[in-house]
């Protein structure tokens, strides 16, 4: 179970995106991706966790702001266009618009609409990243 602010944060919003229907399979940081043994998934999700400077708002000991970065990169496989891949983009986008999660005391609220960058060429995939601003309050203690 996450006890850290920045932990909590991390695992509520992977939570929000598991909630979708049809989601892909997702590289987190971190974690051995695909599972030994197994092909890489031609069509996926990639996780980063990018905290950003928490931000006091009040004097003394109150709850500190924390706010960040989620980004969540659709992989596709190089050759099949890129209409599936931005439906899926405007998928998650619309997933994670105008929401405010709570979890173990952390209200995580996010701050602006999500946007993807212009997709990425590689030599056998194609990434197209979503980038998920947040912010919350540490819980009180």
């Amino acid at each position: 179970m996450a006890v850290g602010t920045d932990a909590i944060i991390f695992k509520a919003l992977t939570d929000r995106l598991r909630t979708m229907p049809q989601v892909l399979p997702i590289a987190g940081p971190n974690v051995v991706f695909p599972v030994a043994g197994q092909p890489s998934p031609p069509k996926y999700l990639r996780l980063a966790f990018m905290p950003n400077q928490t931000r006091q708002v009040t004097m003394g000991d109150d709850p500190q702001q924390k706010r960040g970065l989620l980004q969540v990169s659709v992989v596709w496989p190089v050759g099949q266009g890129i209409i599936d891949a931005l439906e899926v983009v405007d998928q998650i986008i619309d997933h994670f618009k105008n929401q405010t999660l709570f979890a173990s005391g952390v209200r995580i609220t996010i701050s602006s609409e999500p946007w993807a960058a212009g997709p990425l060429q590689e030599s056998e995939r194609v990434q197209i990243p979503i980038t998920i601003p947040y912010h919350a309050f540490e819980p009180e203690n």
